[in-house]
């Protein structure tokens, strides 16, 4: 934290800092480590979260703790994602398990339409929008439960879960429209 109050220039920034550093420091490692599933990485965004703050000190000099916590949030998530992005660590190579119907092996034909309706899948993921792919991938991937997905992307579980059911309803319209059932 010392290395961040160099960064700030007046004592009553320095001052904020401190106290949202305090404040909020723990609760954004546990979002992160939602997201990232990784103890480093989600230390590592937690830091990046702290050092963007640090440009943008003129939106947290209130006393305002929901507001500011709704920013260090979205901070906090945008960096994860794009951290995600950026390394490709979005797998989806798991996908596999969440198709019971794809055959097991003893019809090569039927494997072959399977792990390429997979891969079609994988794609319209991709092209989800926002907040769309990320309830998506936290859900079935980082299989986070409604509540967890709703505290990181700071909605209402019940917004998750109406957001999840309209992801899947897209994915679904959409391989019906390519021709898988």
């Amino acid at each position: 934290m010392i290395y961040f109050l160099q960064l700030l220039n007046t004592s009553q920034e320095k001052e904020v800092f401190a106290r949202l550093y305090e404040m909020y420091s723990q609760p954004l490692y546990g979002a992160a480590l939602a997201i990232m599933n990784d103890r480093a990485a989600s230390e590592d965004m937690v830091h990046e979260t702290f050092l963007i703050l640090t440009d943008h000190m003129d939106k947290v000099m209130n006393d305002d703790t929901f507001k500011n916590w709704s920013y260090l949030v979205t901070i906090l998530r945008h960096s994860c994602f794009n951290v995600l992005r950026k390394q490709e660590k979005i797998n989806f190579h798991n996908m596999e398990t969440d198709f019971a119907g794809i055959s097991s092996g003893n019809n090569i034909e039927a494997d072959i339409v399977g792990k390429e309706k997979i891969e079609v899948l994988r794609d319209l993921i991709r092209q989800l929008n926002y907040p769309y792919r990320e309830v998506i991938i936290l859900q079935y991937y980082n299989q986070l439960k409604s509540k967890d997905i709703a505290r990181v992307l700071n909605l209402t579980p019940e917004n998750v879960r109406q957001i999840a059911t309209r992801a899947r309803k897209q994915l679904k319209d959409q391989l019906t429209e390519r021709g898988y059932d």
